[in-house]
């Protein structure tokens, strides 16, 4: 029974983040054909700070709802009224964020919409992540087809009427993330009273727990966004388009990326108290093996015929095929990528916040350093070997952190086993 339970949570979770997968890379792939070079690159730079953004509310709002998976429900309900409150409050900061980032991109007209888009998505991210928590994936696949589905029906319908423009994309997708999140929303306003006299004591509390992984969140963010805004800023915005275009192929691992993680760390969370090294490898061996099976033939296509696949998903029209070689490197970034995820979620699972920042932090000094140099004077081939390099690096570290957990999960038989590990990578 056990076990039949955790091949449906992998199979939940996998699905969900499918779905979620699937929305984003088919409204690039659609704004890619259909926008100049110029224009789907304005629409990149812009989505790139709100990815930024995304993280960070991710770190302080929604990484408590999965550590506290296993709260009781009455409980878990106010931790989710209480993640909608900080979203609305986070946003006082995000704004003037989002508003130099329109001006850079001389694309003022866009800073509303693209402003209450970022607020829905993260209302309905709460709401997702909140399900997800609580294992009630098939609530989490419907929210998130209402999300990424509605807005691209829409979107292919413009397309092909020969209407699709930059200012149908934002609004489409608020409106559908407000729709998604309509449980929350309706949530919110019923114990709205119930807010005042615990939002201030939980925030900070979000703070206490989620301070390291903002850090933690915001060097990889920067690591994966930085060499986008610097191709922005230092060539042009065909050029940022180029790296999201590329990315956008190989991001077809992402389902498997995420959905290990969103996956992993409530798991672990839920059995870290009673659960030694041992029984820890064994998870690790049968998430990475599942992981691994699902995305390497796809891999392996772009490793071998990168021309082919360009041609494929851009067509000839496009300046994109142009990039072979940058593409392979791409591909082995996100590999180890999705290796750095699971080692990741483990250590978040323990609440070891020092070693997933330093996972993070290394890797985003050698991108900002170096990947910093190989963009500015290889451009867009530059920009993905610098990713490739920084992604083996953070897939290293957290090899070496998690094997760092072994002399105190061997000892584990009761709760002492959490102020033990949330100190690992501390004082490394």
């Amino acid at each position: 029974m056990l076990e039949r339970m955790r091949r449906s949570a992998l199979a939940g979770g996998l699905t969900d983040q499918a779905v979620v997968s699937a929305g984003n890379f088919a409204l690039n792939l659609l704004l890619a054909r259909s926008f100049s070079e110029h224009d789907y690159g304005a629409f990149s730079l812009i989505l790139s700070f709100v990815l930024f953004l995304n993280t960070l509310h991710q770190a302080y709002v929604t990484y408590p709802l999965s550590v506290e998976a296993g709260a009781p429900e009455a409980r878990f309900g106010f931790l989710l009224v209480i993640a909608a409150a900080l979203t609305g409050l986070e946003m006082l900061l995000f704004f003037p964020v989002m508003a130099g980032v329109a001006a850079s991109a001389r694309q003022s007209l866009l800073l509303v919409p693209a402003c209450i888009f970022l607020f829905a998505w993260q209302l309905q991210d709460v709401w997702r992540r909140g399900l997800i928590a609580r294992a009630r994936y098939g609530a989490a696949v419907v929210s998130d087809l209402v999300r990424y589905g509605l807005p691209l029906l829409v979107l292919l319908i413009l397309a092909r009427a020969g209407a699709l423009s930059l200012a149908w994309i934002f609004p489409l997708l608020a409106a559908a993330s407000l729709i998604a999140a309509q449980p929350l929303l309706a949530r919110a306003f019923a114990q709205r009273t119930a807010l005042r006299g615990g939002l201030r004591r939980e925030a900070g509390a979000h703070w206490r727990m989620g301070a390291p992984v903002i850090g933690a969140n915001m060097l990889a963010a920067l690591s994966t966004q930085w060499f986008l805004w610097l191709l922005a800023w230092s060539h042009d915005l065909t050029r940022s388009a180029a790296l999201v275009a590329l990315a956008n192929i190989v991001a077809f691992s992402n389902p498997v990326i995420y959905g290990m993680e969103n996956i992993l760390v409530p798991e672990i969370a839920r059995q870290r108290d009673k659960m030694n090294f041992a029984g820890l490898m064994t998870i690790l061996r049968r998430r990475s093996l599942a992981a691994f099976l699902l995305v390497m033939p796809l891999f392996a296509a772009v490793l071998i015929w990168p021309g082919a696949v360009l041609h494929l998903f851009y067509g000839a029209h496009k300046s994109y095929g142009q990039y072979e070689s940058a593409l392979r490197m791409l591909a082995g970034a996100y590999a180890a990528t999705l290796a750095a995820s699971i080692l990741s979620a483990t250590l978040r699972g323990y609440r070891a916040s020092g070693a997933v920042f330093k996972m993070q932090l290394y890797p985003a000094l050698l991108g900002i350093t170096l990947g910093s140099w190989l963009t500015l004077r290889l451009g867009v081939p530059g920009a993905c070997l610098a990713t490739l390099s920084a992604s083996l690096l953070r897939a290293a570290i957290g090899g070496y952190y998690v094997y760092g957990l072994r002399g105190r999960t061997q000892r584990a038989r009761g709760p002492g086993i959490t102020a033990r590990t949330a100190d690992i990578g501390q004082s490394a």
